[in-house]
């Protein structure tokens, strides 16, 4: 267990540190597509999720989806009826499809979304959902012919997704004086903080590490959050070394 984590921290910070210098889609799409590979994916996208009855087109942001299977997802406007974007709005958390999905009804459009990506052998898959503070919902998934990651895997690979759909967001709205007023004001004790989550530790840990009550390690957690626009510990993590608040 403990040579796993270590490949996997190690794999971990080779993509935080290479996607730092990376100054285009393509650079980020080529790490992406190395990752999915490790963990076994044939696939990956990154896309907004749009309101009913907005099409996908411009909400999407990259990916190596099959041509086939995009060209009819997007032809027959499925992303409505898709239950794996429909349950990542109102999810916080990554999720592999199979045991998402396992104990819901789905209706026959979704039934049909579902049984016609098989066809593209997008059989099984990794989600990640990400939403911003002000609503902004995002998805990044991973789709393969069957998914095995361990625990350690999913928080790497979410780690991974989040940090690769931060980066790609600055990339798009690329507006350097925006950038410098959005840089959060990050307190010595803030910081360290995100240091310890970043090691894995849970608040509760955190609290006795720094001999601190629980309620205040939550209360500095979730102020750093909005600071940053981000809605939980991964995203907050992943924004962090974004912004090179750690490193």
């Amino acid at each position: 267990m403990k040579e796993e984590s270590s490949t996997v921290s190690n794999l971990v910070f080779d993509f935080l540190s290479e996607s730092a210098s990376a100054k285009s889609k393509d650079d980020v799409l080529l790490l992406l597509g190395k990752i999915s590979q490790y963990f076994g994916f044939s696939y990956f996208a990154i896309s907004g999720i749009p309101s009913p009855p907005e099409r996908i087109d411009p909400y999407f942001v990259l990916g190596n989806w099959s041509a086939g299977w995009f060209d009819r997802y997007r032809e027959n406007n499925y992303v409505h009826a898709d239950p794996i974007v429909q349950l990542s709005k109102t999810c916080d958390h990554a999720f592999v499809w199979s045991e998402a999905l396992r104990d819901q009804k789905l209706d026959r459009q979704s039934r049909r979304v579902m049984n016609e990506a098989r066809e593209f052998k997008l059989i099984d898959g990794f989600s990640v959902p990400l939403h911003t503070a002000a609503g902004f919902q995002s998805i990044v998934s991973f789709g393969a012919e069957k998914v095995e990651l361990s625990t350690c895997d999913r928080s790497a690979l979410y780690l991974m997704a989040a940090y690769a759909h931060s980066l790609l967001r600055a990339q798009i709205g690329n507006d350097a004086s925006r950038k410098i007023q959005a840089l959060p004001m990050i307190t010595t004790r803030e910081r360290e903080i995100i240091h310890w989550c970043a090691a894995g530790k849970t608040a509760i840990e955190i609290a006795t590490i720094l001999g601190r009550s629980h309620r205040t390690i939550q209360n500095v957690i979730l102020n750093i959050q909005r600071k940053l626009n981000v809605v939980n510990t991964p995203q907050m993590i992943a924004e962090s070394f974004r912004l090179r608040i750690i490193r």
